[in-house]
C-alpha cells in the first residue's frame, strides 16, 4: 500500500511501518527502487527494502521504534492510503511522486503549480 505525505510524496507502508523513497529507479532495466524508513533521520532507524519491480526485498527489517499505526490510520481516514502496485505507476509519477484522490476515489495526479 501506498500512503501520501502531507508534502504529496509516495510513502511505501509494510507491516505498520512506512518508508520513504526518492523514486528515483536503478538497474539495466530502470525498476529497482531503495526505500529507508521515515523513521531514518529522527531516531536512526535502520530499517530498507528494495523493490524490483513489484517484487519486494527486505534488506534490513530491524526498526529501533514502534509501528506507525496512527500514522496509517490517519491516512486511510483521511482517503490517503493507495492500494496500487508498483508497477503501475506511471512515468509522471516516477518523476513526480505526486497522487491525489479525486473525488470519486480514483488516483489522479496532483497538477504542477
Amino acid at each position: 500500500m501506498f500512503l501520501i505525505s502531507r508534502k504529496g510524496g509516495t510513502l511505501l507502508t509494510i507491516n505498520n511501518f512506512v518508508y520513504r523513497s526518492n523514486l528515483k529507479f536503478f538497474g539495466k532495466s530502470n525498476n529497482i527502487l531503495y526505500w529507508e524508513c521515515v523513521q531514518n533521520r529522527s531516531v536512526k532507524c535502520r530499517s530498507r527494502l528494495k523493490t524490483i519491480g513489484d517484487d519486494l526485498y527486505v534488506t534490513n527489517d530491524v526498526h529501533n521504534h514502534m509501528g506507525d499505526n496512527k500514522r496509517i490510520e490517519a491516512a486511510k481516514a483521511a482517503g490517503m492510503l493507495i492500494h496500487k502496485k508498483l508497477s503501475s505507476l506511471t512515468a509522471a509519477d516516477k518523476i513526480q511522486g505526486s497522487w491525489k484522490m479525486d473525488t470519486e476515489g480514483n488516483l489522479d495526479q496532483l497538477p504542477k503549480i
